[in-house]
């Protein structure tokens, strides 16, 4: 317990002296190139947070953002978790799937977001952006952590005749939800990433890729810092906020590795 808590307490002082650096760079590179239509004073900056943070506009466009990213975010999931248990019953599938996945992984962002802007409108291409970027990854993670799942345990309860359901609910879903509570926040908070670029790429009407377009267009560098600021900080909360479902499978699992098939025979 006292190695965790020293971890912590050092993830912590690390965490505080990046931040000090890169408050630093921005201090230096301020008083370098004195011109705040270039980089804006810090203390401009945190005028405009404040601004933000009473700004109902503001609210109303990050709540859009928010949405469409967890809509897409689900979908994506939800697609990936369809796939990967076609491919887990028909290795025909599986093999079929796989180029689909190589061309959505390496296709340009912007090329699709152009594309889509033909297609659809500028708010409903931010979504497909996002779901496009983040179907991949979602999917190739969960191939992980189906394939990181022991052979020897599913042999096991084929032997001891536990059904499919328990196999589900006991081995696979257990031993799954580890790996992938651990990128839930980091795929969520890559989404919002993708969202608010294709926002700003399509010029997306309320939304906070709008208000970033619209600062740029009237150079309010003070408006980009602090809403990339407030972007980066309700990244920084869904991962930690995701990160604690850990918790779950800790307490599901028991903490052994091999409570999940303890339970299935």
């Amino acid at each position: 317990m006292n190695k965790i808590v020293y971890g912590r307490k050092l993830n912590i002082l690390y965490s505080a002296l990046a931040v000090l650096v890169m408050w630093g760079a921005w201090l230096i590179a301020y008083y370098t190139v004195r011109n705040d239509y270039v980089i804006p004073a810090f203390s401009d900056t945190m005028a405009a947070i404040g601004r933000n943070f009473v700004d109902g506009e503001f609210w109303r466009a990050f709540g859009n953002t928010l949405l469409r990213t967890f809509y897409s975010w689900l979908v994506a999931f939800a697609a990936s978790l369809l796939c990967l248990s076609l491919g887990a019953l028909s290795d025909k599938f599986r093999r079929f799937i796989a180029p689909f996945i190589s061309v959505l992984r390496t296709v340009p962002t912007m090329a699709i977001t152009l594309m889509l802007l033909i297609w659809t409108s500028p708010k409903i291409a931010p979504t497909f952006v996002a779901f496009l970027m983040i179907f991949p990854l979602s999917y190739t993670q969960l191939t992980a952590a189906f394939g990181g799942i022991d052979g020897k345990l599913v042999e096991m309860a084929d032997v001891y005749r536990v059904g499919w359901w328990d196999k589900l609910r006991k081995i696979y879903i257990p031993l799954m939800l580890p790996d992938i509570f651990a990128q839930t926040g980091a795929n969520i908070s890559l989404t919002l990433k993708v969202m608010i670029s294709a926002e700003v790429l399509a010029g997306t009407f309320g939304s906070v890729g709008g208000l970033m377009y619209t600062a740029s267009m009237y150079s309010r560098m003070d408006q980009m810092f602090a809403l990339t600021i407030l972007m980066l900080v309700a990244g920084g909360i869904i991962e930690f906020a995701f990160g604690k479902l850990r918790l779950i499978t800790d307490r599901w699992s028991g903490g052994k590795k091999g409570g999940a098939y303890d339970r299935a025979a």
